[in-house]
């Protein structure tokens, strides 16, 4: 049985679920920005350290996206958050594939083990299973 909570951050939700392989989280009811980005992934870092998870699913459901410039200010937040060797599933529920993907790209080059998908199904068995 997972245990459920929400954590209200600076312009968005997150509802975290401890399951048995990983730690999910659903963002939601906000706006996205370089702000609302970074203060999402350094709540999503404090979590995964407080559940001492390896393996982190994100469901990311925020109206708008980052600007491409600032995608590299991003994933250095992710990095510094604590998350390098976390296996990370992030699922794109609306519509910003290509920040997405480049996102991923960068993660990638650094070393970080993740995959952009916009399903939860296929990105939970990558996540557990492996590719």
């Amino acid at each position: 049985m997972s245990n459920t909570r929400v954590v209200n951050g600076p312009g968005f939700r997150v509802c975290f679920d401890d399951e048995p392989d990983y730690l999910r989280a659903y963002v939601f009811d906000g706006t996205d920005s370089l702000a609302v980005s970074t203060a999402m992934w350094r709540i999503l870092g404090e979590e995964c350290r407080a559940a001492k998870s390896t393996r982190l699913l994100v469901l990311e459901d925020l109206m708008s996206t980052v600007d491409l410039p600032d995608i590299g200010q991003v994933v250095d937040t992710v990095i510094e958050s604590g998350l390098r060797d976390v296996r990370m599933a992030f699922v794109e529920l609306r519509d910003d594939i290509q920040g997405s993907e480049i996102a991923e790209s960068l993660c990638l080059e650094r070393g970080m083990s993740i995959r952009i998908f916009s399903e939860e199904s296929e990105a939970r068995r990558w996540l557990i299973y492996g590719s």
